[in-house]
Protein backbone atom coordinates (compact mmCIF):
# COMPACT_ATOMS: atom_id res chain seq x y z
CA UNK A 1 0.00 0.00 0.00
CA UNK A 2 1.20 2.95 -0.54
CA UNK A 3 2.26 5.64 1.62
CA UNK A 4 1.55 9.43 1.71
CA UNK A 5 4.86 12.02 2.21
CA UNK A 6 3.75 13.06 6.00
CA UNK A 7 3.53 9.47 7.05
CA UNK A 8 7.14 8.68 5.30
CA UNK A 9 8.51 11.26 7.03
CA UNK A 10 6.87 10.40 10.59
CA UNK A 11 8.21 6.60 10.17
CA UNK A 12 11.73 7.97 9.89
CA UNK A 13 11.59 10.48 13.29
CA UNK A 14 11.91 13.12 11.11
CA UNK A 15 14.58 15.94 12.27
CA UNK A 16 13.40 19.64 13.00
CA UNK A 17 13.69 20.85 9.23
CA UNK A 18 11.11 17.85 8.60
CA UNK A 19 8.86 18.46 11.21
CA UNK A 20 8.78 22.30 10.18
CA UNK A 21 8.01 21.48 6.73
CA UNK A 22 4.99 19.49 7.29
CA UNK A 23 3.16 22.64 8.58
CA UNK A 24 2.81 22.62 4.52
CA UNK A 25 1.24 19.07 4.74
CA UNK A 26 -2.69 19.58 5.36
CA UNK A 27 -3.91 16.81 7.92
CA UNK A 28 -6.98 14.52 7.00
CA UNK A 29 -9.38 17.01 8.36
CA UNK A 30 -7.66 19.50 6.10
CA UNK A 31 -6.22 21.60 8.88
CA UNK A 32 -2.48 22.42 9.41
CA UNK A 33 -0.66 20.42 11.70
CA UNK A 34 0.74 23.43 13.97
CA UNK A 35 1.75 20.82 16.55
CA UNK A 36 4.49 19.41 14.39
CA UNK A 37 5.73 23.39 14.82
CA UNK A 38 6.34 23.22 18.76
CA UNK A 39 7.85 19.82 17.74
CA UNK A 40 10.43 21.42 15.75
CA UNK A 41 11.16 23.83 18.17
CA UNK A 42 12.11 20.73 20.55
CA UNK A 43 14.00 18.89 18.18
CA UNK A 44 15.90 22.17 17.36
CA UNK A 45 16.84 22.69 21.00
CA UNK A 46 17.52 19.20 21.71
CA UNK A 47 19.19 18.29 18.60
CA UNK A 48 21.37 21.09 17.71
CA UNK A 49 21.23 23.98 19.86
CA UNK A 50 21.91 21.91 23.50
CA UNK A 51 24.90 20.25 21.59
CA UNK A 52 26.65 22.82 20.25
CA UNK A 53 26.26 25.25 23.55
CA UNK A 54 29.41 25.55 25.78
CA UNK A 55 28.80 25.21 29.01
CA UNK A 56 29.90 26.21 32.24
CA UNK A 57 29.57 25.48 35.72
CA UNK A 58 27.88 28.80 37.32
CA UNK A 59 26.73 31.85 35.53
CA UNK A 60 29.73 33.80 37.48
CA UNK A 61 31.92 31.33 35.43
CA UNK A 62 30.17 31.89 32.37
CA UNK A 63 30.11 35.78 32.49
CA UNK A 64 34.08 35.74 34.10
CA UNK A 65 34.93 34.12 30.92
CA UNK A 66 32.98 35.73 28.35
CA UNK A 67 34.82 38.70 29.57
CA UNK A 68 38.16 37.78 29.59
CA UNK A 69 37.61 36.14 25.84
CA UNK A 70 36.14 39.40 24.53
CA UNK A 71 32.91 38.62 24.23
CA UNK A 72 31.43 40.85 26.84
CA UNK A 73 31.36 44.21 27.49
CA UNK A 74 33.20 44.51 31.14
CA UNK A 75 31.85 47.93 31.37
CA UNK A 76 28.56 47.07 31.29
CA UNK A 77 28.80 44.66 33.75
CA UNK A 78 30.96 46.66 36.15
CA UNK A 79 27.85 49.33 36.51
CA UNK A 80 26.25 47.03 38.64
CA UNK A 81 27.01 45.12 41.89
CA UNK A 82 28.08 41.41 41.27
CA UNK A 83 25.51 40.14 43.08
CA UNK A 84 22.12 41.92 41.34
CA UNK A 85 23.79 40.51 38.17
CA UNK A 86 23.78 36.80 39.11
CA UNK A 87 20.44 37.69 40.56
CA UNK A 88 19.02 39.21 36.70
CA UNK A 89 20.05 36.23 35.11
CA UNK A 90 18.69 33.81 37.27
CA UNK A 91 15.59 35.52 37.40
CA UNK A 92 15.47 35.48 34.20
CA UNK A 93 15.97 32.08 33.38
CA UNK A 94 13.33 31.43 36.01
CA UNK A 95 11.12 32.47 33.00
CA UNK A 96 11.63 29.12 30.86
CA UNK A 97 11.57 31.02 27.93
CA UNK A 98 10.15 28.92 25.57
CA UNK A 99 9.86 29.57 21.58
CA UNK A 100 6.61 29.96 20.03
CA UNK A 101 7.50 28.86 16.83
CA UNK A 102 10.84 27.28 14.83
CA UNK A 103 11.14 30.43 12.85
CA UNK A 104 11.74 32.34 15.98
CA UNK A 105 13.96 30.29 17.49
CA UNK A 106 15.95 29.72 14.38
CA UNK A 107 16.07 33.28 13.88
CA UNK A 108 17.37 33.77 17.29
CA UNK A 109 20.09 31.42 16.93
CA UNK A 110 21.12 32.18 14.25
CA UNK A 111 21.50 35.50 14.01
CA UNK A 112 20.89 37.08 17.70
CA UNK A 113 22.70 34.59 19.43
CA UNK A 114 26.37 35.20 20.72
CA UNK A 115 28.55 32.46 19.23
CA UNK A 116 32.19 31.52 19.58
CA UNK A 117 34.44 33.48 17.19
CA UNK A 118 34.39 30.87 14.84
CA UNK A 119 30.82 30.92 14.87
CA UNK A 120 30.46 26.87 15.48
CA UNK A 121 28.98 26.98 19.19
CA UNK A 122 26.38 29.33 20.85
CA UNK A 123 27.42 31.42 24.06
CA UNK A 124 24.11 32.14 24.28
CA UNK A 125 20.37 31.51 24.92
CA UNK A 126 17.25 34.01 24.77
CA UNK A 127 17.06 34.83 28.84
CA UNK A 128 21.16 35.55 28.79
CA UNK A 129 20.70 37.92 25.70
CA UNK A 130 17.76 39.56 27.06
CA UNK A 131 19.83 40.26 30.88
CA UNK A 132 23.03 41.91 28.82
CA UNK A 133 20.46 44.11 26.59
CA UNK A 134 18.71 45.40 29.84
CA UNK A 135 21.86 45.60 31.40
CA UNK A 136 23.18 47.74 28.99
CA UNK A 137 20.06 50.17 27.79
CA UNK A 138 19.49 50.59 32.04
CA UNK A 139 22.88 51.78 32.40
CA UNK A 140 23.23 51.06 36.34
CA UNK A 141 19.60 51.61 37.25
CA UNK A 142 18.82 48.13 39.09
CA UNK A 143 15.15 48.73 38.82
CA UNK A 144 15.07 49.83 35.30
CA UNK A 145 17.19 46.50 34.02
CA UNK A 146 14.88 43.85 35.72
CA UNK A 147 11.76 45.99 34.01
CA UNK A 148 13.47 46.32 30.80
CA UNK A 149 14.02 42.18 31.48
CA UNK A 150 10.44 41.54 32.84
CA UNK A 151 9.04 43.48 29.56
CA UNK A 152 11.25 41.36 26.97
CA UNK A 153 10.87 37.85 28.39
CA UNK A 154 7.14 38.31 28.67
CA UNK A 155 6.76 39.46 25.10
CA UNK A 156 5.53 43.30 25.76
CA UNK A 157 8.86 44.53 24.58
CA UNK A 158 11.29 43.23 21.34
CA UNK A 159 13.90 46.00 21.41
CA UNK A 160 14.86 47.00 17.77
CA UNK A 161 17.17 44.37 15.80
CA UNK A 162 20.76 46.56 16.16
CA UNK A 163 19.61 47.00 19.99
CA UNK A 164 18.96 43.26 20.58
CA UNK A 165 21.96 41.87 18.74
CA UNK A 166 24.44 44.33 19.50
CA UNK A 167 23.34 45.56 23.01
CA UNK A 168 26.32 44.14 26.08
CA UNK A 169 29.14 42.33 23.58
CA UNK A 170 32.62 43.66 23.25
CA UNK A 171 32.64 42.99 19.09
CA UNK A 172 29.70 44.81 18.04
CA UNK A 173 28.39 46.89 15.85
CA UNK A 174 25.89 50.39 16.12
CA UNK A 175 22.95 50.47 18.33
CA UNK A 176 21.03 51.93 16.38
CA UNK A 177 20.51 51.70 12.67
CA UNK A 178 18.16 54.53 11.37
CA UNK A 179 18.67 57.80 11.13
CA UNK A 180 16.32 60.55 10.18
CA UNK A 181 17.67 63.94 8.86
CA UNK A 182 16.27 67.16 8.55
CA UNK A 183 16.84 69.24 5.82
CA UNK A 184 16.76 73.03 5.92
CA UNK A 185 15.56 74.82 2.49
CA UNK A 186 19.18 76.40 1.71
CA UNK A 187 22.30 75.18 0.40
CA UNK A 188 24.17 75.03 3.34
CA UNK A 189 21.71 72.88 5.25
CA UNK A 190 21.82 70.49 2.15
CA UNK A 191 25.51 70.18 1.68
CA UNK A 192 25.33 68.83 5.84
CA UNK A 193 22.62 66.58 5.05
CA UNK A 194 24.43 65.08 2.29
CA UNK A 195 27.84 64.86 4.38
CA UNK A 196 26.07 63.65 7.07
CA UNK A 197 24.26 60.77 4.98
CA UNK A 198 27.55 59.70 3.61
CA UNK A 199 29.11 59.26 7.06
CA UNK A 200 25.98 57.42 8.57
CA UNK A 201 25.96 55.10 5.41
CA UNK A 202 29.30 53.62 6.64
CA UNK A 203 27.96 52.35 9.66
CA UNK A 204 25.55 50.29 7.65
CA UNK A 205 22.68 51.99 8.68
CA UNK A 206 19.68 53.73 6.63
CA UNK A 207 18.85 57.27 5.89
CA UNK A 208 15.76 59.13 5.44
CA UNK A 209 15.06 62.79 4.32
CA UNK A 210 11.73 63.49 4.60
CA UNK A 211 11.96 66.86 3.89
CA UNK A 212 12.17 66.66 0.22
CA UNK A 213 10.60 68.52 -2.43
CA UNK A 214 9.74 67.68 -6.33
CA UNK A 215 11.38 69.25 -8.52
CA UNK A 216 9.06 71.89 -10.50
CA UNK A 217 7.02 72.14 -7.99
CA UNK A 218 6.40 76.37 -7.50
CA UNK A 219 9.09 77.99 -4.88
CA UNK A 220 6.68 79.07 -2.18
CA UNK A 221 3.93 81.39 -3.71
CA UNK A 222 5.83 82.74 -6.67
CA UNK A 223 5.51 81.73 -10.21
CA UNK A 224 9.11 79.95 -10.94
CA UNK A 225 9.28 76.58 -10.31
CA UNK A 226 11.72 74.56 -8.90
CA UNK A 227 14.54 73.58 -11.04
CA UNK A 228 15.74 70.91 -7.97
CA UNK A 229 14.97 68.96 -5.47
CA UNK A 230 15.04 71.36 -2.96
CA UNK A 231 15.19 74.44 -5.86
Amino acid sequence: MATTTAERLTAEAPDFHALNAMLNLYDSSGRIPFEKDRQAVDAFMATHVEANTVGFATQSDRLAWLVAEGYYDADVLARYDHRFVLALFEQAHGYRFRFQTFLGAWKFYTSYALKTFDGKRYLEHFADRTCMVALSLAQGDETLARQLADEILSGRFQPATPTFLNAGKQQRGELVSCFLLRIEDNMESIGRAVNSALQLSKRGGGVAVPAVEPSRRPARRLSASRTSPRG
